[in-house]
Parts: structure tokens; C-alpha cells; sequence
């Protein structure tokens, strides 16, 4: 995209002398004769560098500069003042004082006056490059945390020291606590060691931690419990490490469940034939339609994403084309397709089993309707 520059200078042949000097592939420039024709501009287009001559009848530079800087879209624009006027300093503070970041002094020096251009134009395209990298991040956040705000099993995230950073919806409900409660509260507040609820946790000793810190994944092998109401409820935990991309340890994905529940999942994935499951759509397999191989059995739905029993591994981040046959005709078809990112992955108990957790990329009308349909039939 182009960058747009304004030059500002009541004399056009002044205009054009600029013009001629720069002029460039990527450059839009914009001309006005006038400060009021300059303000005008402004607020218009999105400018990255404005040149602005401070000798002009009507309105001078100085006046141009201190409305620019009291207006929300134009305060940051740099402004370059390019003038003829005497070079002393009361002049040239009181440039500084209305918002000038340089000066040119005319005769301009063709080679200096580039220079200068060039260097408030790179800082424009990395300030570009900045916000749109920050949109971006924004925008996976709000993506993510909607889909684990989705799944339907508890889960917590929490930062190195062990305060919870993130909750959803499943987890409150869980742990009978609202989200303002649970975030920035240590894991060891919620987690004891016994069924009397008196031998808490220690953060930087627990096996969690220690594992965790090493990059693998753990779970616990005798139960932990926590509140519930005036009892205490017995929990199967699991965790996966957070690390950055300098291979730092920064936190953990904490699963929840109730032991009850666990041991009723395990028994449904090793008999799930002789078991048939109380929920249709978990018999469901969803299949890769570049190779048309089984990526794996649905376990939970939504119209942010879905998750998976899956047979093998599958990367963070990877994008694959999916496919899925109906158990029956809804909204007037058998089958529908889709696009889906992986955005995480837990390692079960049993060599070669994985949940995974994807985020649909792509999702047509009818497809949404059939998923919906799914959500409250199943």
C-alpha cells in the first residue's frame, strides 16, 4: 500500500520542485496551497509525514501544526517544517513547541531532504507493521479463548508461578466459582491432596510443576480433590506445558475432570462397542478429505470448533481439510465438509491415543445449520 505524504506550500512552484524531488515508487503525494486546504487533507486521508511550509498568508505552519496536534486522527503525524524564515533559535523552538519533529531550511539540499523522508517513512511502515501484528494477536486470542470457552470440559490455564491466567465456563461451573474469583488465584488454593481437604498443594514442589517445567505432560496418579459446596469432589488432572518460543517454560493448560467421569470416559474408549455411547456425535468419525484417511472420533461439538479422538498426533497450528458423515440426514444432506486448525493436543494414557482441540477455519451456511442441529439433537 501506498504511503500518503502532504506537502504544504502556498507557492506551486514550490509544489512542483518537491514533487519532482520526491516522487517515488510507493509514495502518494498529496498537495495543498492552503493551511486550511492542508487541515482538510488531513483529516481526510491517513498520512504518514507531512511537509509543511511555515511562510503562508491566511494561516501560517505554526497555526497548521498546533490544530493538527489538538486533533485525535492528526496528533501523531510527523511534520517536517520547511521554511525560509531566519534560522534562529526562537523560531526553531517555537516550531518544536507546535509539534515540528525536524526542520528543512530552504535552498532544500535535495539529498537531505530524501534522507530525512526516507527515515519518517521507514518508521511508518514498521508502526503499520506493529499494529497490524497486534490485530492479529488480538484476533487469535479472542478466537482461541471463544473455542476453550466452547469445549465443554474444565479447563485452566496458569502462568509459571502458578496463578490462573484463564478459566472457562466448564471450569467455573467445576469448581463453583466465578471467573474474577478464579483468575489470579494461585492452583494450589483449589487443589488438595486428601479428602479432608487439609494437606494443600505446594506450587513449586508438586509433580505437576516439576514435569510440567521439563516440557512433558502429567497426570495425576492418585486423586486430588477440591471444593464442591460443603464437600469435596475427587478430580482426574491433567496438564500440558506452555512454553515460549525460546523454549521457556511460561505455564500450563490445566484439564479438570471429576474422577467419576474419568474412569466412565476410559471405560467408554476401551468398550466403546460394547458400550455404546449416550451421546450419537461421539461415534462419529471425522475423516481428511485430501487423503481420506481417519483423523478420529468426534468427543464434543460447537460452532467455534470440536474435538477429537485421535489415533495419532497432530501438530499445533496445522490447517487440514475435513470431512464427516451424518448418522442421518439433517437440513438436507448426509455429509459436510469443512476447514479446521489444530490448536491443541493432550497426550492420553494408552500409547498412540490424543484429544485434540480444533477451531473450524471455515464454515458455510449449511454446514453451521447441520452443527447447530448436532449441538441440540446429540
Amino acid at each position: 500500500m501506498k504511503q500518503n505524504i502532504l506537502v504544504v506550500d502556498d507557492h506551486r512552484e514550490n509544489l512542483i520542485a518537491l514533487e519532482a524531488i520526491l516522487n517515488a515508487e510507493g509514495r502518494n503525494l498529496i498537495m495543498a496551497q492552503s493551511g486550511n486546504e492542508a487541515l482538510t487533507l488531513a483529516l481526510k486521508h491517513d498520512f504518514a509525514l507531512v511537509l509543511l511550509d511555515v511562510q503562508m498568508p491566511e494561516m501560517d505552519g505554526f497555526e497548521v501544526a498546533e490544530l493538527m496536534r489538538k486533533n485525535k486522527k492528526t496528533r501523531h503525524i510527523p511534520i517536517i517544517f520547511v521554511t525560509a524564515i531566519s534560522k534562529e533559535q526562537k523560531y526553531v523552538f517555537k516550531g518544536y513547541e507546535c509539534g515540528a519533529v525536524d526542520y528543512l531550511f530552504k535552498p532544500i539540499d535535495q539529498k537531505i531532504l530524501e534522507a530525512k523522508v526516507s527515515v519518517f517513512l521507514e518508521l511508518d511502515r514498521q508502526r503499520r507493521k506493529l499494529e497490524q501484528a497486534v490485530v492479529q494477536m488480538k484476533r487469535l486470542k479472542d478466537e482461541n479463548e471463544r473455542l476453550l470457552h466452547a469445549l465443554g470440559e474444565a479447563l485452566i490455564g496458569a502462568n509459571a508461578e502458578g496463578k490462573v491466567t484463564f478459566c472457562n465456563e466448564a471450569a467455573c461451573a467445576l469448581l463453583r466459582q466465578s471467573r474474577d474469583v478464579l483468575v489470579g488465584k494461585g492452583v494450589a488454593e483449589l487443589i488438595f491432596n486428601d479428602d479432608a481437604g487439609s494437606v494443600r498443594w505446594s506450587w513449586g514442589e508438586s509433580p505437576l510443576y516439576e514435569i510440567c517445567k521439563q516440557g512433558e505432560s502429567w497426570k495425576n496418579e492418585h486423586s486430588l480433590y477440591t471444593h464442591s459446596d460443603d464437600s469435596l469432589l475427587a478430580l482426574s488432572v491433567r496438564a500440558n506445558a506452555i512454553n515460549d518460543d525460546a523454549g521457556v517454560f511460561t505455564g500450563v493448560v490445566v484439564v479438570l475432570r471429576p474422577a467419576d467421569d474419568e474412569n466412565n470416559v476410559k471405560g467408554n474408549e476401551r468398550n466403546h462397542r460394547r458400550n455404546p455411547r449416550k451421546k450419537l456425535f461421539r461415534e462419529m468419525v471425522v475423516f481428511d478429505r485430501s487423503t481420506g484417511g481417519n483423523v478420529g472420533r468426534l468427543m464434543n461439538l460447537s460452532v467455534d470448533g470440536f474435538k477429537l479422538f485421535s489415533r495419532r498426533k497432530l501438530p499445533h497450528g496445522q490447517k487440514l481439510q475435513l470431512g464427516m458423515v451424518l448418522p442421518d440426514q439433517i437440513a438436507g444432506v448426509n455429509t459436510i465438509s469443512f476447514d479446521a486448525r489444530v490448536v491443541w493436543a493432550e497426550t492420553l494414557d494408552a500409547p498412540d491415543e490424543f484429544q485434540v482441540g480444533f477451531q473450524f477455519q471455515t464454515l458455510s451456511a449449511i454446514t453451521r445449520d447441520v452443527v447447530e442441529n448436532l449441538m441440540e439433537k446429540y
